[in-house]
This record gives C-alpha cells, structure tokens and sequence, in this order.
C-alpha cells in the first residue's frame, strides 16, 4: 500500500507537537489538546512520519504509547518498531 503524503502544513504541526510533548513541563491541558489533534487520521499519518524519522535516533523508544492506544496508526507504528528492534 503506498503511503499517502501530509501537507508540509501538517507536517510542520506534528514536529511542533512531538518537541512539545517531550518538554519538562507539558501541561495537561496540552495533552488534551494533542489527542484532540490526533482524532484526525491525516495527523495521525502526519505524526506517524515524524515518529519515523526520529526513530532511527533512539528517541521514539523513549516515548510512552501506553496512552495513545487509541490512535490506532500510531500505536501501530509502535508495534511494528518494537517488532523491528528485536
């Protein structure tokens, strides 16, 4: 299945939202936020590419996926590196 690309525009707010969420001092109003974001399948395959290209970095595997279950083309991109790490 070939991938369908996000707009830079969606692009550019899934980086601004994983540099978010990796700060000292997210809020939980900013975690609402986020997963009211991610609702949207285009920004959950906009995130999905964000999370690949830092995979490679180590630092995806730092990230807890345990609370975004609910977003199933993220958890799944999880999975399948998980899968591959081993």
């Amino acid at each position: 299945m070939a991938k369908i690309p996000v707009s830079d525009e969606l692009a550019d707010e899934a980086i601004d939202w994983f540099v978010r969420l990796r700060a000292e001092d997210v809020s939980q109003l900013e975690h609402r936020r986020f997963f009211a974001w991610l609702k949207d399948e285009q920004h959950q395959r906009a995130f999905v590419e964000i999370l690949d290209l830092w995979d490679g970095l180590g630092v995806v595997a730092e990230m807890d996926f345990e609370e975004l279950k609910s977003f199933p083309l993220v958890f799944e991109f999880r999975k399948k590196a998980e899968a591959n790490a081993y």
